[in-house]
């Protein structure tokens, strides 16, 4: 597998040529490729130290390696997996105040749990950092690299080291990404290093939400398929944790002001269809038409997240617009995505939000290249190679 295209490596190379940048913390999934565009990036000017183990490490390694790199060539401090250290951000903010006048150690560390890195960057390393996100792979990147055609992405997302089992056998590759991809996220990211007092509730949530696919559901409801019902804030807590551990997401009801969509309840967005068909069972059977038509609309919405547009979704009544969604240069779109040939009268309630939002731009994602009156059509490939770093 090679990522030597990926947009992320030219970043991180064009920071560390910088003469005195910045802490570089680069922030995203298990398994997308951070480690590998960062050794690109190094190109072994430095050696990459590597931080996730079983158990979180003392914060002295950092010394450690801190003095360490100070005596190499490139003075390079490089961390992978750094919030399975504790205290990181303590102790780094030491070093690198006691440095401030030299700076004499280039930094850049990786992390994959949103919660506990930016929590700790927010609270100690304010000012002396900048973060990268790295997302998941988007679909321009996986044609590129891996050849994947529209439909294989929109079906199995693109998680690049599981890619050549995908070709070769769909249950080794699920068997495969339930095991090295799922359990480490879940188990090393969420339940070792945060406060889970019902860690089978999480787990449940977790296999629960990746059968419901860009559906609205209502906490209630969801609370009632669960054993060992967790209350309502438990449930709103743990769903926060997935978002943080780039699993899945629950986008909120748009509401101008805000209020009344903190109330609402969620749409969950699962952040790459990989997670949706490696729990599909039988894992070799063909999804149906329909939830064909709940993945291409779940891929849609996910990248509006890992792009970092704000993304919501608006129902009154029978109404409904998929994604409402605001974009880095305040682009304002109200999205209809469909799969398969649809009737004008399904386009009811996207009519009805831009009489009442006229702000918002109509946009129709079709598979089958349909058009309509009013409404502009935007490529399924267009917002599926959309990118925080382009």
């Amino acid at each position: 597998m090679t990522s030597q295209n990926r947009k992320l490596i030219q970043l991180l190379k064009h920071r560390l040529a910088e003469k005195a940048p910045l802490i570089q913390v680069v922030l995203g999934p298990r398994q997308v490729g951070k480690t590998t565009a960062l050794l690109g990036a190094l190109q072994r000017k430095a050696e990459l130290q590597n931080a996730d183990y079983p158990t979180p490490l003392p914060s002295s390694v950092i010394e450690e390696w801190w003095h360490k790199a100070l005596a190499s060539p490139a003075k390079i401090l490089a961390i992978d997996e750094v919030q399975k250290i504790l205290g990181w951000t303590e102790v780094l903010k030491k070093l690198w105040d006691g440095s401030a006048d030299s700076r004499p150690l280039k930094v850049i560390v990786t992390g994959s749990s949103a919660l506990l890195v930016e929590k700790g960057l927010k609270e100690t390393l304010a000012g002396r950092y900048e973060l990268i996100r790295a997302e998941h792979w988007n679909y321009q990147e996986a044609k590129d690299v891996f050849k994947l055609s529209l439909r294989t992405f929109i079906e199995f997302g693109c998680y690049p080291g599981s890619i050549p089992l995908l070709r070769q056998d769909i249950a080794r590759w699920g068997q495969y990404f339930r095991d090295s991809i799922v359990d480490p996220a879940l188990g090393r990211d969420l339940l070792q290093l945060h406060p889970v007092e019902h860690p089978a509730l999480l787990r449940q949530l977790f296999g629960i939400s990746v059968s419901l696919p860009a559906q609205v559901v209502s906490l209630q409801k969801l609370q009632g398929q669960l054993q060992g019902k967790g209350t309502l804030p438990t449930l709103q807590h743990y769903l926060k944790l997935l978002g943080d551990a780039f699993l899945i997401s629950g986008i909120d009801k748009y509401s101008p002001s805000g209020l009344r969509a903190k109330k609402s309840s969620p749409k969950l967005i699962v952040h790459d269809n990989a997670l949706l068909r490696a729990f599909t069972r039988p894992i070799g059977e063909k999804i149906s038409s329909e939830m064909q038509g709940r993945y291409f609309e779940n891929c849609i919405g996910a990248r509006f997240i890992e792009a970092g547009w704000d993304t919501y979704y608006w129902k009154d009544r029978d109404l409904e617009v998929d994604f409402v969604v605001i974009g880095p240069q305040n682009e304002k779109w109200a999205v209809e995505v469909k799969s398969a040939p649809a009737s004008e009268t399904e386009l009811r309630g996207l009519k009805k939000f831009i009489s009442l939002f006229p702000e918002f731009k109509p946009f129709l994602i079709s598979l089958t290249g349909q058009k309509f009156p009013g409404v502009e059509n935007l490529s399924a490939e267009t917002v599926l190679s959309l990118s925080r770093n382009c």
